[in-house]
């Protein structure tokens, strides 16, 4: 069955109001009419099943039938904090990692980013990875959508106090500490934030500083990792020892 976003302030006494771009995507794409059964989510845990009533001018009204919470969300929180790359490197983290129980997304800029953009290159990549987060937590059946943070400096990252959080900072010049030595001592993690370096890494001082911060800094294995292959790796191994995954 077809699944919609419809915030919680749309849904009033068992009726629901849906339009713009998920409006367009019913009628137009998926050319569902009045009487055709769909699901939508109001990211705040809840699902419905609804029928359709109607359509009028820029909108389409639904019937709730059945309301309930699946609990299909990890009961772990990841943020997943990464180096501005190519867009189209970027754009498959964030569908990949909203699949993969990611909470929120937060790009940054380090000593080694290549891209350079301006605020309103910035505003538009942001936008274009919200809908892409929206699109995947459709997909994959989450009903609540990752928030794609503000794009900060790599200083401003380490520097927020991220208050009961484990701060893991993977590095490819650690050849000691792995994530399974740190869930070892670790165990009882709630909260994490995962930082993956851009193309180039991290920088001694950058990997310094976060230290100084109480990051851990950590390894993936031997071998050299794309910053997109070290993200999903790291989420499926993180989510593997403390989420809900194995």
């Amino acid at each position: 069955m077809a699944r919609f976003f419809l915030p919680k302030e749309r849904i009033q006494d068992q009726r629901g109001t849906i339009i713009g771009e998920e409006l367009a995507h019913l009628r137009k794409v998926l050319r569902l009419v009045p009487g055709d059964h769909l699901t939508v989510f109001d990211n705040t845990g809840w699902e419905h099943d609804a029928v359709i009533r109607s359509f009028s001018a820029g909108q389409g009204d639904i019937d709730i039938l059945r309301s309930y919470r699946p609990e299909r969300e990890s009961l772990l929180k990841i943020t997943l904090a990464l180096g501005l790359t190519k867009a189209e490197k970027t754009d498959l983290v964030v569908e990949k990692a909203t699949e993969l129980g990611v909470q929120a997304l937060l790009p940054f800029i380090s000593s080694y980013t290549v891209p350079k953009l301006n605020d309103r290159k910035i505003e538009a990549r942001t936008e274009r990875w919200q809908r892409i987060a929206l699109s995947a937590t459709k997909q994959c059946g989450r009903t609540l959508v990752p928030k794609i943070l503000t794009l900060c400096e790599f200083r401003e990252l380490v520097r927020q106090p991220w208050t009961d959080t484990l701060k893991l900072l993977f590095w490819e010049r650690e050849g000691q500490l792995t994530l399974k030595q740190v869930y070892e001592t670790d165990r009882d993690a709630r909260a994490i934030l995962l930082v993956i370096g851009p193309e180039g890494g991290f920088s001694s001082e950058e990997a310094g500083k976060a230290q100084q911060h109480g990051f851990k800094s950590v390894q993936l294995g031997r071998r050299i990792l794309r910053s997109e292959t070290a993200a999903l790796a790291s989420l499926s191994v993180v989510q593997f020892l403390w989420g809900d995954m194995g």
